[in-house]
């Protein structure tokens, strides 16, 4: 009934609100750690070599969930860009954040990827993550 899918709706609501809440405290505690990578890397006045371009992509999707749209939206664009020039597929590197990216993208750009990050943010990072 509506009143039944209101009160669940309600319920997912707040679910989400104490995520998002918890998710915005542990990014106040980060962000000095970020700030002090960022002024290592301002201070050594570190370049890129310009001879040969390279470049970088983020895949960023869930682990799991109901966002197929997303996740086949983020892969196909991704996808796209690699297979339009064989140049800029060789030097590119992916990095894909969640499961689902990953099993898109490791099928036809496993020498791609770089790094894969899964379960971000259900536990606080240690320093073995680092």
């Amino acid at each position: 009934s509506v009143t039944n899918i209101q009160k669940i709706t309600k319920s997912m609501k707040m679910v989400s609100a104490a995520k998002y809440a918890r998710a915005e405290r542990e990014l106040k505690q980060a962000k000095p750690l970020g700030l002090g990578t960022k002024t290592f890397y301002e201070q050594a006045e570190i370049s890129a070599p310009e001879d040969e371009p390279r470049r970088l992509m983020v895949a960023v999707t869930s682990d799991r969930g109901l966002c197929g749209a997303v996740h086949t939206g983020v892969a196909r664009t991704i996808r796209d860009e690699l297979l339009a020039d064989p140049k800029i597929r060789e030097n590119t590197k992916i990095i894909c954040i969640g499961d689902k990216s990953k099993a898109v993208l490791q099928r036809m750009f496993a020498d791609n990827i770089l790094f894969v990050a899964t379960e971000v943010g259900r536990k606080p990072p240690t320093f073995q993550d680092a």
